[in-house]
């Protein structure tokens, strides 16, 4: 009896963690403006304790973009950056990208540099004065845990209306 609640307590457990994700924990990857630098001259600070990233500042100006149906952007302000990869991963397979209330599966959203065997996916949201605080969460891995990067436009930077 004693053998057949411990089995059973093993299955449930290996039950949990494949559909939780709670397999393994990877550091996480560094997130830097994208190389555009989309939204014009911005300061730019990573803190990688909050895992935040913050564009603009007091009086500093994000751009406006018209927009673009081939790219299948709307027009607005936009901000650019890209979060890299933990080194650890390397099967970008089963990843998946939770952004602005759309899900990107499959990895298709990572590019990758080979020659410095870097990891990385690009986003440029539209911000506004009512979207200032973007949340990006990431499961590199099939069975990882989900890490969660904060994205904010500082107060006090102004948004360039539309030409």
């Amino acid at each position: 009896m004693k053998k057949s609640l411990v089995c059973l307590f093993s299955i449930l457990l290996v039950f949990m963690c494949a559909v939780s994700g709670c397999g393994k924990e990877f550091s996480y990857g560094k997130i830097e403006r994208d190389t555009s630098l989309t939204g014009g001259n911005l300061s730019f600070v990573y803190d990688e304790m909050t895992h935040t990233a913050t564009f603009g500042g007091e009086g500093e100006v994000v751009a406006y973009y018209p927009a673009d149906a081939a790219l299948g952007r709307e027009k607005g302000n936009r901000i650019g950056f890209k979060i890299y990869a933990p080194c650890e991963c390397n099967d970008f397979s089963k990843a998946k990208l939770s952004f602005q209330g759309s899900e990107y599966t499959g990895g298709t959203f990572m590019q990758t540099v080979y020659e410095n065997n870097m990891n990385y996916f690009v986003l440029t949201p539209l911000v506004d004065e009512n979207n200032r605080d973007l949340t990006v969460s990431v499961t590199w891995e099939q069975n990882s845990q989900t890490q969660t990067y904060h994205i904010k436009v500082a107060d006090g930077t102004l948004f360039a209306p539309e030409p």
